[in-house]
């Protein structure tokens, strides 16, 4: 017994100067604010899309406010730098390195560089998908009174819209919603910045009206689906429908 205990004193002795003796992991010393922004602009530049603050703050070894600190910077100093061409876009999923604008000429002369410039009818259908998206082509049509076949093909082509599923109705028609790009294009965070119409809108693109017409989408497609398949539709009218008495035999 006596020499057990003795091997488990020694084991743990053992155990505890092995312990003592292994190096301590010191906390890793944050690099100067100036080498933090040195740093952004290559991470930026290597990067050809947006990086999350999350992200940043893991590659840095920061927190994520000193993350915000250090990108509000770089984009004040691009801003006001008259000289550099770059400026640093803050979007809703993260920063990304970008051009400015007064530079587009230089660039649309590389080849294979095509900006975006839109036409009225783009600017009208760009604007009624912003509002009420996902929005399928033929509710497009219905608002702007003419069809948007071309222009529609003509904004997915340009990377400003994208399919974003199918609508359940008979048919399935696809929708179309905004992309990333577009709250680029506008220089907006997200779409909770677009602007509130000064002019009265047709209620399709109010919530209300977006309410209503779905309603009516669905009964009318429940409707064609019935004809067309000689069904007879339940009708409820139990709100309206006056109680009838039963005849006393």
């Amino acid at each position: 017994m006596e020499n057990s205990e003795n091997n488990i004193n020694q084991t743990t002795e053992e155990i505890v100067e092995t312990h003592e003796q292994q190096p301590v992991a010191e906390p890793r010393e944050e690099a100067s604010f100036e080498l933090l922004c040195a740093a952004l602009d290559g991470l930026l530049l290597v990067q050809n899309k947006p990086i999350s603050i999350e992200k940043l703050a893991a590659v840095l070894s920061i927190s994520p406010e000193r993350v915000t600190e250090v990108v509000q910077a770089r984009k004040k100093a691009y801003d006001e730098d008259e000289n550099s061409g770059l400026q640093i876009a803050i979007l809703e999923n993260g920063v990304q390195l970008a051009t400015k604008a007064r530079i587009s000429q230089f660039i649309q002369r590389l080849d294979g560089q095509k900006l975006v410039s839109l036409s009225l009818p783009a600017l009208e259908t760009l604007s009624v998908i912003a509002f009420k998206q996902p929005i399928t082509r033929a509710e497009v049509d219905a608002i702007r009174g003419v069809n948007c076949d071309g222009v529609i093909s003509n904004l997915l082509e340009k990377k400003l819209i994208y399919v974003s599923g199918e609508k359940q109705v008979l048919g399935k028609p696809r929708l179309y919603s905004t992309t990333q790009d577009f709250l680029y294009y506008f220089g907006m965070k997200s779409l909770k910045e677009l602007p509130v119409p000064s002019v009265d809108i047709p209620d399709q693109l109010t919530p209300e009206g977006q309410k209503e017409e779905a309603v009516r989408d669905q009964r009318a497609s429940e409707k064609e689906f019935n004809d067309s398949q000689g069904l007879m539709p339940i009708e409820d009218n139990s709100a309206d429908s006056v109680p009838t008495q039963t005849p006393e035999n």
